[in-house]
């Protein structure tokens, strides 16, 4: 027997072998924590904005609840729950009127109702249109799950619909995954006119959508345009999933999915197979909490605060940064801005940048080639900074870091980043 006992690494799947690899994302937080660096690259809400008191008055109250001490037998999650969340939805009209609590699954984050989605729908090369660039982590899920993925061309008004329909595959695709509001990592929102053009063209080649929407609620210059779900209406061709972790806290890992009616067994399958969802606790606890708000008034105080962060942070970037030659643009909501290099930096790598910057002057950013599908070169050239997670009072000093990493970096263009 070997000195550390047996060695399971013999014994991998193909998937653990070949398929299951870490972003670059998660390199450079690691790198972070090892430079004790101030970062722009956390992607979650400030800790000032939690409802931590009101959230342990409702935690209390669940645990008082003699209901929840059992296996919960609703495999959809708690029926309360999906009920607030559909009247919810209906007042703010992000939901058809066939939707009904019975078509909600309570899932871990908007992640777990992605991949239960994958899962559903994906096999061994399959294909799936993304948006470029698309969320780090659900690509990955795609890749887990064997499915190519073609990223399909973007700008401030998300995707280009003359693009998407010259995709030599489209009609081939399971689906088109798309973060319609405040993008996750571009900070871009898709036009109502773009969403109707869109769906026409994936009505016409018979092609689904998996709509990810976790900062629905966190438009700072207005509110965000209809959803996809409802823009289809009766269709159904639409899974739509969505999350507390960016209006209440990523660590309760709680997020919904509405599930067409001819996917609700397989779902249902899945997760079962997952381990179903949250803990009912929390799932309580939760409905607890949104019940004791005034969510209207909750919300606007989430985007009174952001609103406030992002203008700073492009304030900063507009004195620091962009006469340095780094362009950026202006988010109307979520949490990220999306940097790119100017062309006469012809050289610039994004994650030989994001390591030099954390190591040289203890600053994090991510790498735009973490939101692209593995391969692609289309992110080399870019990074996402996030404005949400790191103290107004550190973000000056952040962005001066930045900019010697940035005058620095691009002064030894050409050398190693070591």
């Amino acid at each position: 027997m070997e000195e550390h006992g047996f060695d399971f690494r013999r014994q991998l799947s193909i998937m653990a072998r070949e398929r299951l690899t870490f972003s670059p994302i998660s390199e450079i937080s690691t790198l972070v924590q090892a430079h004790a660096a101030l970062s722009f690259g956390a992607g979650e809400p400030s800790d000032g904005t939690i409802p931590k008191t009101s959230f342990q008055a409702a935690a209390e109250r669940a645990f008082a609840d003699p209901g929840i001490w059992g296996y919960h037998h609703d495999e959809l999650g708690d029926l309360d729950l999906r009920t607030w969340l559909l009247e919810r939805m209906k007042l703010d009209d992000m939901a058809p009127d066939w939707v009904q609590a019975e078509d909600i699954l309570i899932t871990h984050g908007a992640g777990g109702a992605i991949s239960l989605a994958v899962e559903a729908l994906v096999d061994e090369g399959s294909v799936v249109l993304v948006e470029g660039p698309t969320y780090s982590d659900s690509l990955l899920a795609l890749r887990r799950q064997g499915a190519v993925c073609i990223p399909v061309p973007s700008d401030a008004d998300g995707i280009l619909p003359e693009e998407l329909e010259r995709i030599p595959a489209l009609r081939e695709a399971r689906f088109l995954y798309t973060i319609p509001n405040f993008q996750n990592p571009s900070g871009c929102t898709t036009t109502l006119a773009r969403r109707r053009h869109i769906l026409e063209i994936l009505r016409r080649h018979d092609v689904a959508i998996l709509e990810d929407d976790p900062y629905h609620y966190l438009g700072y210059d207005g509110p965000a345009p209809t959803s996809y779900l409802k823009l289809a209406g009766n269709d159904r061709r639409v899974i739509h999933c969505n999350s507390f972790s960016k209006i209440v806290a990523p660590g309760i890992r709680i997020g919904w999915a509405v599930v067409p009616p001819a996917l609700k067994e397989a779902f249902l399958a899945l997760a079962v197979c997952d381990g179903l969802g949250p803990a009912l606790l929390l799932q309580r606890a939760l409905l607890y909490l949104m019940r004791s708000l005034d969510f209207e008034k909750y919300v606007e105080g989430l985007r009174s605060e952001y609103r406030s962060r992002r203008d700073r942070m492009l304030d900063l970037i507009e004195r620091r940064l962009a006469p340095l030659g780094l362009r950026t643009n202006r988010p109307g909501g979520g949490f990220f801005i999306w940097a790119q290099a100017p062309e006469e930096m012809k050289d610039f790598h994004s994650e030989a940048f994001a390591r030099y910057a954390v190591r040289r002057e203890k600053i994090g950013v991510v790498p735009g080639n973490a939101f692209f599908p593995e391969g692609a070169s289309m992110g080399d050239r870019a990074f996402r900074l996030s404005y949400a997670k790191l103290p107004p009072e550190h973000m000056k000093e952040g962005v001066e870091r930045l900019a010697r990493a940035w005058t620095s970096f691009a002064g030894q263009r050409g050398k190693s980043d070591r």
